[in-house]
C-alpha cells in the first residue's frame, strides 16, 4: 500500500517506522517546514515531499496518515475524504465534536476507512481486560478510576506547538493524554462518559522563554509568555449505566515517565492495570487475594502502532470499513471529542457538572 503522511515530527516518524516494517510504503510526505520534510523523506525514503497537500492526493496514494497538530486536523482529514483517500489521524480526532462528526459521517457516506490512533487499547492486557469485564461473573460495573502521569512538561521544557493555542487549541493534558483514558474506559467497559465535572491545573501561566527553553523565572534576554492550558485535570465522571468514577491527569509529575492506569470494580470482582508494567494484569474478589497475570510473551513485546496499523489495513486492503472494526474508528474520535469539549466546560464553570454533548449512545 501507498501511504502519504502529513506532518513530519516524532509522531509521524513512528508511523513511518511502523509502515515500512509492514511492508507498505511512505510514498509522500508533507509539511509547511520542507527542509523538515525533506529530511524525513530521505530518512523514510519517500518517493516526494514538500509543502504542498495535493501530493497527499494524488492517485497512487491509498491512506493518508495525518499526524500534525490538533487544530489542522479537521482541514486535513478532510480533504483527503474528499479525495476518496482512507485516513489515520493522530489523536484528538478534532477540538470541535461538530467538526469530528462531520468527519465521520463523511466517511461513512463514501464508505472510506476512518481510524484514530488510540493505540494504548491495543496492549494484550487490555484485550483480556475487556472480556474480564464482559463476563457476567464480574457483575455489574459500578466503580472506574485511573490516571494518566507525565513528566514531560515540568519545566524547563521546550516552547513547541503544544503551547501555543492556534495549533493546540486550548487544552493540553485533557487531549494529549486524557483523550487515551478516554478511550481505554469506554473500550475496557463498553460505558460511555455522560457527565463529568472537572478542575483544571495551570501551575505557571507565567513564563519566561530564552533559546527555546521556557522557565519559570525570567532570564536575561528572555520573552515572556502566557500558557492558559492544562498541566493537570481532576475529572468526576458519571458512567452511561449510572457507574461514577474519576480520573487524574497530570503533565508535570516528575519521575512518571508515561504512566497510564486503570481499575474498574464490578459487584464481584475488580480489574486493574496500568502501562509501565504492561504485562501483568490484576484482578481480585472479596476475600480471594491478588491474582496476577504474566503475559510477557503474549502476542510478542508490546507493539502497539503496529498491533492498530495491522487492524486498520486489514480493512484498507478490503477497501471499506468492516461491519465491526477491531479499532478505534471515526466515531471513537467524535465521541472523544465531546468528552473533552465538555471537560473543558466544566473547568471553565468551576467545576461545574457538564453533559456530554453527544447526539446518542
Amino acid at each position: 500500500m501507498n501511504i502519504a503522511i502529513i506532518g513530519s515530527g516524532f509522531i509521524a516518524g513512528v508511523h513511518a517506522q511502523v509502515l515500512k516494517e509492514l511492508g507498505h510504503t511512505v510514498s509522500a510526505v508533507v509539511n509547511v517546514n520542507v527542509k523538515s520534510a525533506e529530511a524525513f523523506a530521505r530518512q523514510y525514503k519517500a518517493e516526494s515531499f514538500g509543502d504542498d497537500f495535493a501530493l497527499a492526493l494524488t492517485e497512487n496514494v491509498d491512506c493518508v496518515h495525518v499526524c500534525t497538530p490538533p487544530v489542522l486536523h479537521y482541514k486535513a482529514v478532510k480533504a483527503a475524504l474528499n479525495a476518496g483517500k482512507h485516513v489515520i489521524c493522530e489523536k484528538p480526532m478534532c477540538l470541535n465534536p461538530d467538526e469530528a462528526k462531520e468527519l465521520m459521517l463523511h466517511a461513512k457516506a463514501r464508505n472510506l476507512v476512518g481510524a484514530v490512533n488510540f493505540n494504548v487499547r491495543f496492549y494484550d492486557a487490555c484485550k483480556k481486560a475487556r472480556e474480564f469485564i464482559s463476563t457476567p461473573a464480574f457483575g455489574g460495573i459500578c466503580l472506574i478510576h485511573g490516571s494518566y502521569l507525565q513528566e514531560f512538561h515540568a519545566l524547563p521544557d521546550a516552547y513547541t506547538w503544544r503551547y501555543k493555542p492556534e495549533l493546540a487549541g486550548q487544552m493540553r493534558a485533557t487531549t494529549e493524554i486524557g483523550s487515551h483514558w478516554i478511550d481505554l474506559a469506554r473500550f475496557w467497559t463498553g460505558l460511555e462518559i455522560k457527565e463529568v465535572s472537572a478542575n483544571y491545573g495551570r501551575f505557571t501561566p507565567d513564563r519566561y522563554v530564552s533559546d527555546g527553553i521556557m522557565y519559570k523565572d525570567e532570564k536575561e534576554n528572555s520573552k515572556k509568555i502566557t500558557v492558559d492550558s492544562d498541566d493537570a485535570a481532576v475529572i468526576s465522571i458519571r458512567f452511561s449505566n449510572g457507574a461514577i468514577g474519576n480520573l487524574l491527569l497530570s503533565e508535570v509529575s516528575h519521575g512518571r515517565n508515561n504512566r497510564i492506569s486503570i481499575e474498574v470494580s464490578g459487584t464481584t470482582q475488580s480489574i486493574w492495570w496500568n502501562s509501565q508494567d504492561p504485562y501483568y494484569l490484576n484482578s481480585s474478589r472479596k476475600s480471594g487475594g491478588v491474582n496476577t497475570q504474566i503475559n510477557a510473551f503474549s502476542g510478542g513485546f508490546p507493539n502497539t502502532f503496529k498491533v492498530f496499523f495491522e487492524e486498520v489495513y486489514k480493512d484498507i486492503e478490503n477497501g471499506r470499513p468492516s461491519e465491526n472494526p477491531a479499532y478505534p474508528t471515526f466515531y471513537d474520535g467524535y465521541v472523544n471529542s465531546a468528552v473533552c469539549a465538555a471537560i473543558y466546560e466544566s473547568a471553565e464553570k468551576n467545576s461545574a457538572w457538564v453533559k456530554v454533548k453527544q447526539a446518542w449512545f
